[in-house]
């Protein structure tokens, strides 16, 4: 599995040849809302190439129309999708509904040899989701944006090899400790955190994440925006 950071909380998953792109923000429209970018979206559109679109909630950070709209018809065999929430908005946004897949929490998609299995996440938009993605012999779970709950700690989440977690403790989404909680419950073999060092007004250090994971022997480190590792 090769996993591209694209800033906040958005990445680029590319394993047997299947590509799975979640909550790409490539334009600037927060921008109005008081709300700059701090780096520019690390790929472009022709770089991208993803057999399925995912965005786990309807906010623009996360679905963002104009870029939504974009890769849509830039790739008009992908599949596009997401809770009711965003399957609504692309629906207005004119996308056509048989390229749309409902996302419903606890029932798998598979795209190619990956499954793809929306689960718990507590925010703003109530029809948000986290997501498990697992091959053959990896799992991976990413909390999206969420708020602390005890019940993202449940057997979907048990046992990943790597855990994708927000940690910047605003706007309805876990705070560092929060999230190192979910971590030391779960105990994946690595724990990356995200969703930070997009906005000014929105951000944290990540390092005391990272040191604690390692003080509890989860591998941690901090990605870069466009940096591919590999699980």
């Amino acid at each position: 599995m090769k996993i591209t950071w694209l800033t906040q909380g958005s990445f680029l998953f590319e394993s047997t040849g299947t590509r799975i792109l979640v909550d790409p923000y490539m334009s600037d429209c927060l921008e109005s809302k008081g709300l700059k970018r701090l780096v520019e979206f690390p790929l472009s559109f022709d770089e991208l190439k993803p057999d399925i679109l995912i965005c786990t909630h309807d906010h623009l950070d996360h679905l963002d129309p104009e870029t939504v709209q974009y890769i849509a018809a830039l790739y008009p065999e992908a599949a596009i999708t997401g809770p009711i929430s965003c399957y609504e908005h692309f629906r207005q946004l004119g996308i056509a509904e048989q390229r749309l897949i409902l996302l419903e929490r606890g029932k798998s998609v598979v795209q190619g040899k990956i499954a793809i299995t929306p689960v718990l996440a507590i925010h703003s938009d109530p029809q948000a989701v986290g997501l498990v993605i697992q091959t053959a012999d990896k799992k991976i779970y990413l909390s999206a944006d969420s708020e602390y709950d005890d019940d993202l700690i449940c057997p979907l989440t048990q046992n990943c090899e790597l855990i994708l977690i927000c940690i910047n403790g605003r706007l309805g989404n876990m705070s560092l400790d929060e999230a190192l909680n979910v971590v030391k419950a779960v105990k994946p073999l690595n724990a990356l955190p995200m969703h930070y060092g997009l906005f000014a007004e929105n951000t944290v250090d990540p390092q005391p994440f990272i040191d604690d994971c390692i003080k509890n022997s989860i591998n941690s480190f901090e990605m870069k925006p466009g940096g591919q590792f590999e699980l």
